[in-house]
């Protein structure tokens, strides 16, 4: 099976290869010449533009600055390079050209040049039938490179120069490119190629274990019902079992009910008193609304609670995700600001641990908000493969700050959140002082994950 997929794919893979292959090489070869040609227009518009700007404010360049262009140009090392060079003007007429006899006559603007004119360096193969090219009786395709050239004082376009390049001293750079990129495509598609091969050799050697482990598997069974005669007595210490999980299950839901919707409840009840103080309509608008908002979170948790006893919005979150989703609650509730520092890695936990950390920061928060005014709250974790600590702390309340009103129903929620955490195997560790209160847990997570 591997090695018929390994000669189907080669083929596809090959002709795939042949088309991308031809289309990046043409792609990175005219960029390369672009960026070549970029390059030649900057550096002559760098030496020419001082020399043009009297064309600013006369329809010709004076004898001084012509001169000047020519020395520049008739160099060898330039002349070399650039074997011709014009300067026109934006009505046609050639300011300037390493021919004598083409300064002062005027043509019919190339193409190049008009795009030049709108600011652009162009890039274009000689038209051997254009008039200046005809004059002189050009027999070269050079390749053109149109740049425009600036008064310094107004930015404004005064002139194009037009350098002409021959074709040939592109050949080495384009060769090693178009090379580079057949290379660079050959060999992406040869590992494509191999890590195909190596995936499909992987499943039919996975199939081909699964379908040894289901024979032994099918052995397995027909030796397992001999045995059921010492199932029943296996099957009467799981009935105890599940009437001990059973109990605990119903705890969780009683501990589930007073961390969810009774901390939500009891944050509505404060805003009962906030609606009882208001003095005008406006004032009570907020409040108001931060009740309905509590009311309808503690109604859809008591439905999420009575559905799957687990959060479902939380179920497949991270960590991290679920502590961010428990301090942007509590914001939305309260309308306090939470600082928050997680530094975790990329893992996954149990649900019940999910659960456990998201009502952990619930119940923090809400009592940094209720004792403390949520002054200075935050929530701090570390989280690697070993281990899970969680830190929920604030300042203390703030001078002058009048704590809300403490709910009535018999302070569970500490207890309750100790139940949960040690039933899970962590740790609670509450740290007062004068500086504000700390919640800790602790997680160990090698025999969890």
């Amino acid at each position: 099976m591997s090695i018929q997929f390994l000669f189907a794919s080669g083929i596809l893979i090959f002709f795939a290869t042949l088309i991308s292959g031809y289309v990046i090489s043409g792609i990175v070869e005219q960029n390369a010449i672009r960026s070549k040609a970029g390059a030649a227009a900057i550096f002559v518009q760098s030496m020419t533009e001082p020399l043009v700007q009297k064309l600013a404010s006369a329809d010709a360049l004076p004898p001084e600055d012509l001169a000047r262009l020519y020395d520049l140009f008739t160099d060898p090392m330039l002349r070399g390079r650039f074997p011709h060079v014009e300067i026109w003007k934006p009505d046609g007429t050639v300011a300037y050209s390493i021919a004598p006899d083409l300064i002062g006559r005027k043509f019919p603007l190339p193409s190049g040049a008009r795009s030049a004119l709108a600011g652009e360096v162009a890039l274009s193969f000689a038209d051997l039938d254009a008039g200046e090219h005809v004059v002189r009786d050009f027999q070269t395709r050079y390749l053109e490179i149109y740049s425009p050239l600036r008064d310094n004082s107004s930015g404004t376009i005064i002139a194009v120069a037009e350098i002409q390049e021959d074709p040939a001293t592109f050949d080495h750079d384009v060769g090693y490119v178009r090379l580079a990129s057949w290379v660079a495509v050959a060999l992406a598609s040869c590992a494509i190629l191999l890590c195909l091969f190596m995936i499909v050799r992987r499943g039919s050697n996975t199939i081909e274990e699964q379908r040894r482990a289901l024979n032994q598997r099918a052995e397995d069974a027909e030796a397992a019902s001999r045995k059921l005669a010492e199932l029943q007595g296996i099957a009467r210490q799981a009935s105890m079992q599940l009437a001990e999980r059973n109990e605990k299950l119903m705890r969780g839901v009683g501990a589930d009910l007073h961390d969810g919707p009774a901390q939500l409840l009891s944050f509505a009840r404060l805003q009962v008193e906030q609606v009882r103080q208001a003095k005008t309509d406006p004032a009570r608008e907020v409040p108001l609304a931060t009740l309905e908002e509590s009311l309808d979170s503690a109604l859809a948790e008591i439905r999420v609670i009575a559905r799957s006893l687990i959060l479902p919005e939380i179920e497949h979150l991270s960590p991290s995700r679920i502590i961010e989703r428990a301090i942007k609650m509590h914001e939305s509730r309260s309308g306090t600001k939470v600082a928050s520092t997680v530094v975790s890695e990329d893992i996954d936990i149990p649900a019940a641990l999910k659960i456990c950390l998201f009502r952990f920061v619930q119940e923090g928060l809400n009592n940094a908000y209720r004792h403390a005014g949520g002054n200075g709250q935050e929530v701090w974790c570390e989280m690697s493969r070993a281990h899970m600590k969680v830190v929920v702390s604030d300042r203390g309340a703030p001078q002058g700050f009048v704590k809300p009103a403490t709910r009535t129903g018999g302070g569970m929620g500490l207890q309750g959140l100790r139940q949960r955490i040690e039933s899970l195997g962590g740790s609670l560790q509450i740290v007062t002082a004068g500086t504000g209160t700390k919640l800790i847990i602790l997680f160990e997570l090698r025999e969890t994950i």
